[in-house]
């Protein structure tokens, strides 16, 4: 008993103290017995993968890989996942951030720039070695990276109100990244298939700091518009290279550019969320049915709507649109589809309602202590069908 609570009493000190003793047991791993510690482990079960997802050589020292992901490092990730989101609420908690819908907002540009940029590295775009940071899991390393960065910044910022200090970091900051990419820009580097402008990139990355403009004019920036700002400094040059491809100026070979699937997958998930909403709201009096039309139980189902309607288009192309057929690489998902390929993106949307019933309804009284929490899964439900879904929708719009 003493020993557990000294654990939780010091339990910063003991995680940097397991992070650093497993760091430094694989770094002599590594120079006592690399064959073992780099071929048949690091190389076999992580970096492998990922240097074969980017085109590299699928072969080290006689040790064959294939991209994607092993049993072996799906667990290590899921451990790692785990371990990570406990942090990540734990420093969420301390700094007093609420999770809610306005904190979601301001991740929403970070959970779209991850397929994004996926789907960039799907046409080839980024060169090595910049093209490993954005093949999972580094891509949301990256991500998370950043995240956390801008979360630290605005609370030590902003935690005594210091508005006019807030204002001159962040414009400080992306001033450094355009001067930054200026530097990268004329020493020649190239990162990818096209290279964009600097003085177009100058705009677009400025172009993230509309939001705190804003929130200093009305004397009200906050922790969300900080992270905010730094998602759109990621997102925005991302997009601007995807609406080049969508718009014809493409440099790669394409399937050809499939708007209509776009416009048709967008469409059917508006018309099933504002259904849900407008249900919610017309029996908004009857609290298990009005818990539908809550912002982020909504987000939960556009999510999964997108993942599922754009599985099921792009697979079966029930409309006949031509569209080049993918396949399902998920044995669950394909399952669902083999049996009745709507069957998948209706069974998403029922589990959604039940997890929303669950939280909201069934145990709502049991989970009010741990609100924080729910919020927080509810969150990673979202990103859960978000992310897949818009890259799958992107992969089919943009014809790779």
């Amino acid at each position: 008993m003493i020993l557990i609570t000294w654990i939780k009493t010091h339990l910063l000190l003991v995680s940097i103290i397991g992070i650093c003793s497993v760091i430094l047991f694989i770094i002599a791993g590594l120079l006592i017995a690399p064959e073992i510690f780099y071929d048949q482990w690091i190389w076999k079960y992580y970096w492998g993968p990922i240097v074969a997802d980017a085109g590299g050589t699928p072969v080290h020292n006689g040790v064959y890989v294939q991209e994607g992901y092993t049993i072996v490092s799906e667990i290590t990730y899921g451990i790692v996942l785990i371990v990570s989101l406990l942090g990540i609420y734990n420093l969420l908690k301390r700094l007093h951030i609420a999770l809610n819908w306005p904190f979601f907002m301001a991740l929403l540009p970070y959970i779209i720039y991850g397929p994004v940029t996926r789907v960039l590295e799907d046409t080839g775009y980024f060169i090595e070695p910049f093209v490993y940071w954005f093949i999972s899991p580094l891509i949301y390393v990256q991500i998370a990276v950043v995240v956390l960065g801008y979360i630290v910044l605005g609370y030590w910022v902003l935690h005594k109100g210091r508005q006019q200090q807030a204002f001159v970091l962040l414009c400080g900051v992306t001033g450094l990244i355009i001067i930054a990419y200026w530097v990268i820009w004329l020493s020649g580097i190239h990162y990818g298939a096209v290279i964009i402008d600097p003085s177009i990139m100058t705009l677009l990355i400025a172009g993230s700091l509309i939001p705190i403009f804003y929130q200093y004019y009305h004397k009200k920036i906050n922790i969300n518009g900080v992270v905010f700002s730094g998602g759109l400094l990621l997102l925005i040059p991302s997009i601007f290279l995807t609406a080049q491809w969508i718009a014809g100026y493409q440099w790669a070979d394409t399937n050809g550019v499939r708007f209509d699937v776009f416009m048709l997958i967008t469409g059917l998930v508006t018309v099933i969320t504002v259904l849900v909403y407008l249900v919610g709201y017309r029996y908004r009096e009857h609290p298990s049915i009005e818990v539908v039309h809550h912002p982020l139980n909504l987000a939960m189902i556009v999510g999964h709507m997108i993942d599922g309607l754009t599985s099921y288009v792009s697979i079966y192309d029930p409309l006949h649109m031509g569209i080049p057929l993918y396949v399902e690489k998920h044995p669950a998902s394909d399952l669902l589809m083999q049996f009745w390929p709507p069957l998948f993106p209706i069974v998403k949307f029922v589990l959604i309602l039940v997890i929303i019933y669950v939280f909201d309804v069934l145990y709502k009284k049991d989970l009010e202590q741990y609100g924080y929490l729910k919020n927080l899964l509810k969150i990673g439900i979202i990103i859960l069908g978000f992310s897949p879904g818009v890259r799958d929708l992107l992969r089919v719009t943009m014809g790779v």
